[in-house]
């Protein structure tokens, strides 16, 4: 038996890189359900391909995870079919090209807010209205990133939304977590995503010198290094971890 054995999970972000590693992970560790959010359309379609290769019960969910009605009628939909949800990773982000404070745009700065702390949010709003209808404990895991307790630099408004996102992670984990809910957050380094690549494979010219700046041996760490720390987070292993900051960069960030 999977440490995960007959959950319902919900995964955000899955149509690729730490979602899709994650949704594989948790098929491979025996959710009965799971139920794969992204606006990437294909990319869940794929996502999903991989899930019933592992004879595991899915749902697509082509929904932007910034808008409310979108959250709500995605988490109905799956309460709908499965009757409650078990384990939550809201995983979804952007990235923009660097720029200097002074220079970044309202428009880059919205959306970047929206879409990396608003949609977390969003997500834990209905999460939390069905977790606490279960008689059953709950995990839910976020995505920040070690700009969620450094600078990164040139990226003022990913900072504050990661920065943020911490900080709901802690404010959920002290409501809730009396109430059978646990919430932690996982802060990974550099990932290998489509994310940090350009439209011929390679690593973009930040990726490269941020590897250079904080990998202590030179490496990307690979999507499903991080799964297997949010498949813990989300298992009876971790039960007493809640509001809890996990940074997993190979120890790149020592604080």
């Amino acid at each position: 038996m999977g440490v995960l054995e007959g959950k319902i999970a919900l995964v955000t972000g899955a149509a690729s890189g730490i979602g899709r590693s994650t949704a594989e992970a948790f098929a491979k560790e025996g959710v009965s359900h799971i139920a794969l959010v992204d606006i990437d359309e294909q990319g869940i379609l794929s996502t999903s391909k991989i899930v019933s290769d592992l004879k595991t019960s899915f749902s697509t969910h082509c929904a932007d995870v910034s808008q409310e009605d979108l959250v709500e009628r995605t988490l109905n939909e799956v309460i709908d079919e499965h009757g409650r949800l078990d384990i939550a990773f809201n995983n979804a982000g952007i990235n923009h090209p660097s720029s200097r404070f002074h220079e970044l745009e309202i428009g880059d700065w919205k959306e970047m807010i929206e879409t990396n702390l608003t949609s977390v949010f969003l997500c834990m709003k209905y999460e939390l209205i069905h977790m606490l209808k279960s008689d059953t404990k709950s995990a839910i895991v976020n995505t920040s990133s070690g700009a969620g307790i450094v600078p990164a630099p040139g990226q003022a408004h990913y900072t504050a939304a990661k920065h943020g996102v911490v900080g709901l992670t802690k404010s959920v984990a002290a409501e809730y977590g009396k109430l059978g809910i646990r919430c932690n957050v996982i802060l990974p380094g550099l990932v290998d995503t489509p994310m940090i690549r350009d439209a011929s494979g390679e690593l973009t010219d930040r990726a490269r010198k941020t590897l250079e700046r904080i990998s202590p041996n030179g490496e990307l760490i690979k999507p499903e290094e991080i799964a297997e720390t949010v498949v813990w987070l989300s298992s009876e292993g971790s039960v007493k971890v809640n509001g809890q900051s996990v940074v997993i960069d190979g120890g790149g960030i020592m604080r």
